[in-house]
């Protein structure tokens, strides 16, 4: 795909990966739309502030872009949650369902001009993680709309990384007591290098992208030996014990 002259809307542009996509699709000659709940900053690019979270916000702001042609979607904003799930609120559930899942969808039906969808999923979304049943729920789904689309004719690309160094995001999913892992920091991607790809994909017409690859063995094998994981995670039990 050429993406010169596109107007790519990007939601989550002001931090981490939504930022780092707007500055390579600039390079790129796209008119950007970016929409988060914090102000961004770019240049020849429109900025709409929107809580993701918030129904009403979501609705007048797809009303609003439904008077522009829009023909790139980027849905990148998301945010984590790392909770046992009998210490997951009512507000959380809420909150992380409406900003992963429902925000990508509706804009999706909502803006019918777009002519190509990028969603940004996770490993969470392929395989189950002790601590993450909330955050592996709206991934799941979202993924789950995206191959759905898909087969109904949509072009539309699936991106599922793990964690990305440099964002605010891993940093929202550290664990309380543990933190963040050893094998988690082995297996994060820079912002930078993730962006770069997920354009590269972008540009080949793909409508998958797995990075890095090796997640694709990770996710047979996390299903071969799913009845097994259980004792692997056992530590983690005790810690929320």
């Amino acid at each position: 795909m050429n993406l010169k002259h596109k107007t790519v809307l990007i939601t989550g542009a002001a931090h981490g990966l939504g930022r780092e996509l707007a500055s390579l699709l600039d390079k790129e000659g796209c008119l950007l739309i970016l929409v988060d709940q914090d102000p961004v900053s770019l240049p020849h690019a429109q900025s709409r502030m929107c809580d993701l979270a918030d129904l009403a916000q979501r609705k007048k702001i797809i009303e609003t872009l439904q008077t522009e042609t829009v023909d790139i979607l980027i849905n990148c904003a998301g945010i984590g949650s790392h909770s046992h799930f009998k210490k997951i609120t009512v507000d959380e559930v809420e909150r992380v369902m409406q900003i992963n899942t429902l925000a990508p969808l509706e804009l999706t039906v909502g803006l019918p001009s777009a002519k190509w969808v990028v969603n940004i999923g996770s490993v969470a979304g392929e395989m189950n993680l002790p601590a993450m049943s909330l955050y592996a729920a709206s991934k799941t789904a979202l993924h789950a709309f995206t191959r759905s689309i898909q087969l109904e004719g949509a072009r539309a690309l699936l991106v599922i990384f793990g964690p990305l160094r440099g964002t605010d995001f891993a940093q929202s999913i550290l664990h309380p007591q543990t933190g963040q892992p050893n094998w988690y920091r082995r297996l994060d991607l820079p912002v930078e290098t993730a962006a770069r790809l997920v354009v590269q994909a972008m540009k080949r017409d793909q409508n998958q992208l797995i990075a890095p690859e090796w997640y694709r063995i990770i996710f047979l094998l996390a299903k071969i030996f799913q009845p097994f994981l259980k004792h692997f995670f056992k530590r983690y039990r005790r810690i929320e014990a």
